[in-house]
C-alpha cells in the first residue's frame, strides 16, 4: 500500500484499524472464536478451560499515545465518510455510523499502470464491532468509488446476519472470465444497495508538480575550498581554522505501523571519510 516506505498488508491494516476502534491494544490475528460440541456447548481442555485459545496481545500502545489522540483519529475517520466533501460518502449505512478511510496506490504491472484501491473502516463508531479492510488491485478508479462500495456491502450482509436478518447461501460459482483481462475497474455498485446514502464525492487525481530546479547565474564566482592540513582542518582566508565535524543524524521516531509492528528503519549509511592530505609537490627537470 502507498507510494513511500510504508509497505502494509490488508491483514497489518485490518489489525492496526482495530487497535484504533478498541483504543490502543493491537491483537494477534485468529481464525477460531471458540470451539463447541455437538448441542452449543464449549468444548473444554483438561484444566476446564475454553479449548479455543484467549485473544493474544501483540503491542499494547496506551501508554505510548495519549487517548485525546486516538480519539483525533477516530474523529477523521468519521469525517472521511459521513461529512459533505468526504471521499468515503458511498461508504456510509442507513442506521449505523461508519468511520474509514479510502487510499489509491500506484502500480505498474508488466508496463501497464494500475491504481490499487483501498478502503479500511470500522462500525459500528461509537461502539465498534468489526473491522472491514478492503483492497482491489486492477481499479482504474479510487478507492472510494471501487473498495468503498465493497466494504459497505460486508458490513451492511455481516450486521444484518447478527441481527437474524440475513442468511449467508453457499452456492458454487463459475469461474470469472472477461475478454479483456487488462481492463480496469472504474467504480463498483450494487443494484439493490437501497441503504447506502452515499454521495457522488470521491478523491480527485494526484495533481502534485515537482520542484522547479534551482540553477546558479552564470556569473556566479565559483566558491573554492582551500585544502585541509593532515588534521582534517581547512583555514580559509582571514578567518580561523574551520574542522569538519561528523555529526550523527537525528533518529526518526517511529511511527504507528512501527509501534504495532516492531519494523525498524535502516540504519543511515556512514559519511565518506575527509579526503586525504593532498601535499604540492615541484616538478624538477
Amino acid at each position: 500500500m502507498g507510494q513511500g516506505y510504508t509497505l502494509v498488508s490488508p491483514l497489518q491494516l485490518a489489525m492496526s484499524y482495530a487497535a484504533i476502534a478498541n483504543g490502543g491494544v493491537c491483537y494477534y490475528p485468529r481464525l477460531v472464536d471458540k470451539v463447541l460440541k455437538q448441542d452449543g456447548s464449549p468444548l473444554l481442555d483438561e484444566q476446564g478451560n475454553p479449548a479455543a485459545p484467549p485473544p493474544r496481545v501483540r503491542s499494547d500502545l496506551r501508554q505510548e499515545i495519549p487517548p485525546d489522540r486516538i480519539e483525533l483519529v477516530r474523529k477523521g475517520l468519521w469525517k472521511v465518510v459521513n461529512e459533505d466533501g468526504g471521499t468515503g460518502g458511498r461508504a456510509r449505512l442507513k442506521g449505523v455510523v461508519v468511520a474509514g478511510k479510502t487510499g489509491t496506490a500506484q502500480a505498474t504491472e508488466r508496463g501497464h499502470e494500475e491504481n490499487v484501491a483501498w478502503f479500511a473502516c470500522l462500525a459500528p463508531f461509537d461502539h465498534p464491532k468489526y473491522v472491514v479492510v478492503v483492497m482491489v488491485q486492477g481499479a482504474s478508479g479510487h478507492g472510494g468509488e471501487v473498495a468503498g462500495p465493497i466494504a459497505t456491502r460486508i458490513l451492511e450482509r455481516t450486521l444484518a446476519q447478527d441481527e437474524g436478518k440475513f442468511d449467508m447461501k453457499v452456492a458454487w460459482l463459475t469461474p470469472a472470465h472477461h475478454a479483456n483481462p487488462l481492463q480496469l475497474i472504474k467504480a463498483v455498485a450494487y443494484h439493490d444497495a437501497g441503504g447506502n446514502l452515499g454521495s457522488d464525492d470521491e478523491e480527485g487525481a494526484d495533481n502534485a508538480q515537482g520542484a522547479a530546479a534551482q540553477m546558479a547565474s552564470s556569473d556566479a564566482s565559483p566558491d573554492v575550498e582551500p585544502e585541509a592540513d593532515s588534521q582534517g582542518s581547512v583555514r580559509r582566508r582571514g578567518s580561523a581554522p574551520v574542522v569538519r565535524t561528523t555529526s550523527a543524524a537525528p533518529q526518526a521516531p517511529r511511527n504507528f505501523f512501527e509501534r504495532l509492528f516492531g519494523v525498524r528503519r535502516q540504519p543511515a549509511p556512514a559519511p565518506p571519510p575527509p579526503p586525504p592530505n593532498r601535499r604540492r609537490g615541484t616538478n624538477t627537470r
